[in-house]
C-alpha cells in the first residue's frame, strides 16, 4: 500500500517537474515594439472643417461598349483631387506637425482582389454594366492598388506647403474586364487621408 502511494507521489512530482520544463522550453525568443503617432486633424478638406467628413462626388462620361470590347481596355479617364488647406505647419514655436500626407483608398466588399473597384448592383430599372470595373490612377496616371497598406497603394505623398496647404490629384476610369454590356457604372470608396 505504501509503494502505490510512494509511486502515486513519485509520478506527481515528474509529472510538475516536467511541465516546469515544459513551460521554459516555451521562453519568449524576443520582443515587438510597437511605435506609432496620433495627430489630430491638421487640414481642412475641400474647404470642410478640419476634423468633419468630406465626401466627394466624380461623374464618369458616358462611353460607348466599343470602347470597352476586350479586357483590359480603358475609356472615360476623368481628373479628380483633394485641396487640403489649413494645415498646422512648424513654427518657430511649434515644432513636430506633419510636413507630407496622401491619400489611401480603403478596402471594402466592392473591391476586388487586384485594388479595382467592382461596381453596385444597379436597380431593375437601369441594371449595372457588366464586365466593367473603376480604377483609380494616381498623379502620374499609373493605378493605384485600392485597399493595399498604404506604401503598397501607388498613392502619391505631396509635402505640405509653408502656406499649409497641399494639392492631392487622381484619375478614375472605366476598365474593361472583358467585352463590355451596356448599363450603369457606380461604385464607392472611402478614403482616409494620412499625415507623414
Amino acid at each position: 500500500m505504501k509503494l502505490a502511494t510512494s509511486t502515486k507521489v513519485i509520478s506527481m512530482l515528474l509529472a510538475v517537474a516536467g511541465l516546469g520544463l515544459m513551460s521554459a522550453a516555451h521562453a519568449a525568443d524576443g520582443t515587438i515594439t510597437f511605435t506609432g503617432n496620433v495627430t489630430a486633424a491638421t487640414c481642412k478638406i475641400d474647404g470642410a472643417a478640419a476634423g468633419t467628413t468630406s465626401n466627394k462626388a466624380v461623374a464618369l462620361p458616358t462611353v460607348s461598349t466599343g470602347a470597352l470590347n476586350a479586357a483590359g481596355s480603358v475609356a472615360g479617364r476623368t481628373a479628380f483631387g483633394f485641396k487640403l488647406t489649413g494645415c498646422a505647419v512648424d513654427t518657430a514655436e511649434s515644432k513636430g506637425n506633419p510636413t507630407k500626407v496622401q491619400v489611401t483608398f480603403e478596402n471594402a466588399t466592392n473591391v476586388t482582389a487586384d485594388g479595382k473597384l467592382s461596381l453596385d448592383k444597379g436597380t431593375a430599372e437601369a441594371p449595372a454594366a457588366t464586365n466593367v470595373v473603376l480604377q483609380i490612377l494616381n498623379d502620374q496616371q499609373n493605378v493605384i492598388k485600392v485597399g493595399a497598406n498604404a506604401p503598397d497603394q501607388n498613392s502619391q505623398v505631396v509635402s505640405i506647403g509653408s502656406d499649409g496647404s497641399a494639392q492631392l490629384n487622381f484619375f478614375a476610369e472605366y476598365l474593361a474586364t472583358g467585352a463590355a454590356v451596356g448599363g450603369s457604372a457606380n461604385s464607392k470608396v472611402q478614403y482616409t487621408v494620412a499625415y507623414e
